[in-house]
């Protein structure tokens, strides 16, 4: 399923900019109740990701495209392909796509999203 989030152009999903839920068949896309809580996002050279935080804690991984990671008051960091991270639940973060991106993202829990 996609879902629009803040920051996402007016006219809709673009076909190069997806978010695709891998969760359990029948789950609700944005507040699974059951594991995997799971998505694979595309997204285009020069998307920016407004700040947030999640719920849950994180783990990332850059399967394709490189993504520059800011936390507020930490310098940016570039993350390319192979690069896996976790990301601790109410860390606020933002990111800009430099090159053409594709990220598998692995919740410990129900996401939630808190935009700022």
């Amino acid at each position: 399923g996609e879902f629009d989030r803040p920051g996402a152009p007016a006219s809709g999903v673009r076909p190069d900019k997806s978010t695709r839920f891998l969760g359990a068949p029948g789950e609700d896309f944005v507040n699974p109740k059951q594991p995997p809580y799971a998505y694979l996002i595309e997204r285009p050279k020069g998307d920016v990701t407004p700040d947030h935080a999640h719920n849950a804690g994180r783990t990332e991984y850059v399967l394709e495209g490189e993504i520059e990671w800011r936390e507020p008051g930490k310098e940016p960091k570039v993350y390319g392909a192979g690069t896996l991270t976790y990301v601790e639940a109410g860390t606020v973060y933002g990111y800009s796509v430099l090159e053409d991106a594709k990220i598998l993202i692995l919740f410990d829990s129900p996401p939630g999203m808190n935009y700022r």
